[in-house]
């Protein structure tokens, strides 16, 4: 089934903008380096992606910027909000989305920490006014991931997220126990990338999974799925997934913890 939109948004366009936009944050004197992340420069974009920029002012401009006023002035922007996680995003017609953030110069350096995976500079690099951002791209590009080495720590969290969710549904709080069902999907679908050795999407492990895992990987994952009505089925699945997967990738967990959550779930 097609999921339902208020319209079919071209990827021409979504290009298009994004060389507007480039063009605009290369001529704001106030940024001294602009560099794009997301699946635009990853060279992934589709015709429903997001348009998304780092900025970094130059002190000599000062450090104050109105990211709104300066979105506006470019686009037709029919929403603004600073969401959750603090990014400064824009909704544009047709759903479009862009996000700027806009971050002191001397932050620069941080972007060798942000996740490298599918890394290209000469795509991502938009403005660069002393060499410093292409310098922090090649050490970022130069990275690799590890999801194996997460691997521990993903189960020892998801382990966590399953006792909490199974004591508040033992509670009654269904709702909150279907949003805590949340985090152990994120974490049983980073565990199943590994398991199935498609670790493409790791930073991200929703984006595109229906195309890079198996369909029985899918099918134990619709498993943990579940409305109000279902989460001791969905409690029950997560359990047994969690355990077979720590099995599987080797992973270390206290047998008397895995009792007390299967425990759990007969009693759900």
């Amino acid at each position: 089934m097609t999921a339902p939109h208020l319209s079919s948004p071209d990827l021409t366009e979504l290009l298009a903008l994004d060389d507007r936009l480039r063009s605009a944050l290369v001529r704001e004197a106030r940024f001294s380096h602009v560099v794009a992340y997301g699946s635009v420069p990853q060279g992934s974009a589709d015709a429903f992606s997001d348009l998304e920029y780092w900025a970094f002012l130059d002190p000599a401009h000062g450090a104050a910027f109105d990211v709104r006023a300066w979105l506006s002035a470019w686009l037709d922007v029919q929403h603004f909000v600073v969401n959750e996680f603090g990014t400064p995003t824009a909704l544009l017609p047709g759903l479009r989305r862009v996000e700027l953030h806009v971050a002191a110069q001397d932050r620069l350096p941080e972007v060798e920490g942000w996740t490298p995976q599918h890394v290209r500079p000469e795509r991502m690099l938009i403005k660069d006014s002393d060499g410093q951002l292409a310098r922090h791209l090649a050490v970022l590009a130069a990275r690799r991931t590890d999801p194996a080495g997460e691997a521990q720590g993903i189960l020892d969290r998801l382990l966590n997220w399953l006792a909490f969710g199974l004591n508040v549904l033992a509670r009654g709080e269904r709702i909150r126990a279907h949003e805590l069902l949340g985090w152990v999907q994120g974490g049983l679908l980073r565990l199943a990338r590994l398991h199935a050795g498609r670790p493409a999407h790791w930073a991200n492990a929703s984006r595109c999974a229906e195309q890079e895992l198996d369909a029985m990987t899918l099918a134990r994952y619709a498993g943990v799925t579940a409305s109000l009505e279902g989460l001791e089925v969905a409690y029950t699945n997560a359990v047994a997934w969690t355990l077979d997967l720590a099995a599987a990738l080797s992973l270390q967990w206290s047998a008397a913890l895995a009792a007390g959550l299967r425990a759990a779930t007969m009693d759900a």
